[in-house]
């Protein structure tokens, strides 16, 4: 029967075999940790234990090595400014978003206020009332205050929704299409067209959490109905020669207008800058008959 040396030599090969063994693992390792690197922050959660909150990002997936092509964002970068946050308010249990804004909460809240001003029913079980703060993607305020609170997954409707819903709030004021001469007009002499009843000034609907949409009044179309098109003038509210038309054609015409604004919208009165939003706004089409005649020469001997 052999036996295995207990010699130095054996002793040194051993030691190279536990070496190569050692080097091979930190190779599997490395190449691991090359597949997959963790992104971790750490913070005390409420329990006042120290934890890391890690999420794997993938060399390639956010523009910084790896892959082929641009490197896009992935699906690992959280939809608002985490890191921001979790600077400015270090002490607190839980950072989420809420679509762009960026919010925290203390879980359970530091203070409560009195009963009395307290929901009468939370809106789901384990839900728990909390001073909530959020930020806007400018690092202004967008929304505080006491809430119930069910988690971060329960992150609500995010910026883009809200301004779809204040979007959908927002309505043209009442008009109608009027016109000089009021009634027949003649071929060949200057027609005005203005919308008759809205003022020249903003209009805004309700906000939807604090998010707005604001019109501005940009300029009115008119329709002389004659087969002409339509006709872009200034946003004319009161009878004026800025928004003319020439009848060249004797006849009775049915012209329509509009109203057009320009949208922007603002969350708690600061700009909010959203591409893919809606930028304008039209009325209903407004409908108004003219008679149009020719001009009549009188001979007087």
């Amino acid at each position: 029967m052999l036996m295995a040396g207990r010699g130095r030599g054996a002793t040194t090969g051993g030691l190279l075999v536990v070496l190569a063994m050692v080097v091979g693992l930190l190779s599997f390792l490395g190449a691991g940790r090359a597949a997959a690197d963790p992104d971790c922050d750490g913070y005390v959660n409420a329990d006042g234990d120290f934890v890391y909150d890690c999420r794997e990002t993938t060399p390639g997936e956010n523009g910084s090595g790896g892959g082929s092509g641009g490197g896009g964002g992935g699906n690992t970068e959280p939809a608002c400014a985490l890191d921001w946050v979790k600077e400015h308010a270090p002490g607190a249990d839980e950072w989420y978003c809420m679509g762009q804004n960026a919010c925290w909460v203390n879980n359970p809240t530091a203070y409560y206020p009195t009963p009395d001003t307290w929901p009468e029913e939370p809106p789901s079980e384990g839900a728990v009332y909390v001073y909530r703060y959020c930020y806007a993607p400018d690092g202004s305020v967008a929304s505080e205050g006491y809430t119930w609170y069910t988690g971060p997954e329960d992150e609500g409707p995010s910026i883009e929704e809200l301004a779809l819903q204040a979007f959908g709030a927002l309505s043209t004021p009442d008009f109608s299409l009027a016109h000089s001469p009021p009634r027949n007009s003649i071929i060949y002499i200057d027609t005005w067209w203005w919308a008759d009843g809205p003022s020249s000034g903003t209009i805004s609907g309700s906000a939807a959490l604090g998010v707005v949409a604001v019109g501005t009044p940009s300029h009115i179309e008119v329709d002389p109905g004659d087969g002409s098109g339509v006709m872009t003038c200034d946003f004319v509210t009161a009878e004026s020669d800025a928004c003319s038309y020439t009848y060249d054609r004797a006849g009775d015409y049915t012209s329509r207008g509009r109203l057009v604004y320009d949208v922007h919208f603002e969350q708690n009165g600061s700009p909010l800058d959203i591409a893919g939003l809606p930028d304008s706004l039209e009325s209903g089409w407004q409908e108004s008959t003219i008679t149009v005649a020719e001009s009549q020469a009188v001979v007087v001997p």
